[in-house]
């Protein structure tokens, strides 16, 4: 009998489906999409585009679909009180973590 290998680290990354792989590859040759040149704006269409994606598979406005570098700075986003942030009262129905 064959040994199979499981792989139980799921803490800090998971295996990639091959068309995640190949999205996030493609996505690296992008530019900068915070920049206003040709290859920026092309740039921001694909976060725009996987933004209204999210939203879409949670049932949300794009507009409320906020990216982070990871689970920690999502945290603290989502925990730093409103009145720091200059917003005003906010509230959620739901959390998608």
């Amino acid at each position: 009998m064959a040994a199979t290998r499981a792989y139980l680290d799921y803490n800090a990354s998971a295996p990639l489906l091959e068309e995640a792989r190949s999205a996030v590859v493609a996505a690296l040759g992008a530019a900068n999409p915070s920049s206003v040149h040709a290859e920026g704006r092309a740039a921001r269409r694909l976060v725009e585009d996987a933004r209204r994606d999210v939203a879409a598979l949670v049932n949300a406005k794009a507009a409320h679909v906020v990216f982070t570098s990871g689970a920690t700075e999502a945290a603290a986003t989502l925990l730093t009180p409103d009145w720091r942030m200059g917003r005003g009262a906010v509230r959620m129905s739901r959390l998608y973590v």
